[in-house]
């Protein structure tokens, strides 16, 4: 196969020689992330809502997009439930150290 077969294709820019300095997250740091998911999360539940809603009144013809709405708030829902167990046993062993 020939270079000029490839047409429109540029090559890919070279990677950077030294990797950029890790530091904190500019603003709010872990409370903004937390609210973020806690958001997308409230998201995904109302878009699973509105689709249920709308098949079980004859609106939506489409039940892959209906069941594709409310996997994403299963995996939602896992993410925060997962994230919440694991801040709890956090606390919890932050709570068993001794001082």
């Amino acid at each position: 196969m020939a270079v000029e077969s490839l047409g429109g294709v540029l090559p890919l820019a070279p990677l950077p020689r030294e990797p950029a300095a890790v530091g904190p997250a500019p603003g709010g740091g872990f409370g903004k992330v937390l609210q973020g998911v806690l958001g997308e999360n409230a998201q995904a539940t109302a878009a699973a809502d509105d689709a249920v809603q709308a098949l079980a009144t004859g609106q939506a013809q489409d039940l892959h997009t209906v069941s594709l709405a409310v996997a994403r708030a299963d995996l939602s829902f896992r993410l925060v439930l997962d994230l919440r167990n694991r801040l709890t046993e956090a606390y919890q062993e932050v709570m068993r150290m001794q001082v």
